[in-house]
């Protein structure tokens, strides 16, 4: 096992465990203990897929901690806490992708510098994207019934990528 594989696996399965530990935290300090096994069942999955190099998990596991995060607002959950949980999934599905990417190459020229400048850009949009969510969690804007049919199209557009991008993850796990 090379080293900068097994720092980015390592740096994966941190991600992981954050995410799973914020949100499994948050759920349970509003009361919602039963729920509060999803996050740490598919964290805990995520984390053995990324150890045993088994594709699948994160094809059931990055959609079930989104939904986890995104349900979690709705229990009454601090949003900061939500919002850490899904930032940190989507953090750890990026290294995680990154790593699928890198394994088969037999070789990768530069690799160091490669992965140190992918985690400096991923910190930059994970942190940028962490200060959007706390500003639109605190700052209350009227968008009217124009913004909320464009919002609404937008996320009907995000939602047929995501949908898009799980089919080609479970097309890249049953080659």
């Amino acid at each position: 096992m090379r080293v900068s594989h097994s720092s980015s696996v390592l740096m994966t399965v941190g991600a992981i465990g954050l995410a799973a530990t914020c949100l499994t935290g948050g759920l349970i300090a509003v009361g919602e203990t039963l729920f509060a096994l999803a996050p740490a069942t598919l964290g805990g999955m995520w984390v053995a897929g990324v150890i045993l190099q088994r594709r699948w998990t994160r094809v059931v596991a990055l959609p079930g901690m989104v939904v986890v995060a995104v349900g979690a607002t709705f229990a009454q959950v601090a949003p900061v806490v939500a919002l850490v949980g899904l930032v940190m999934t989507l953090f750890a599905w990026n290294l995680d992708d990154l790593e699928r990417r890198l394994i088969p190459a037999d070789r990768v020229i530069d690799e160091q510098t490669l992965r140190r400048a992918h985690a400096v850009r991923l910190l930059s949009v994970s942190g940028l994207a962490f200060v959007i969510g706390v500003l639109a969690s605190v700052a209350r804007v009227e968008i009217g019934t124009i913004g909320a049919l464009l919002l609404g199209a937008l996320a009907v557009l995000g939602l047929s990528r995501i949908v898009t991008l799980l089919r080609r993850m479970a097309q890249d796990d049953h080659q």
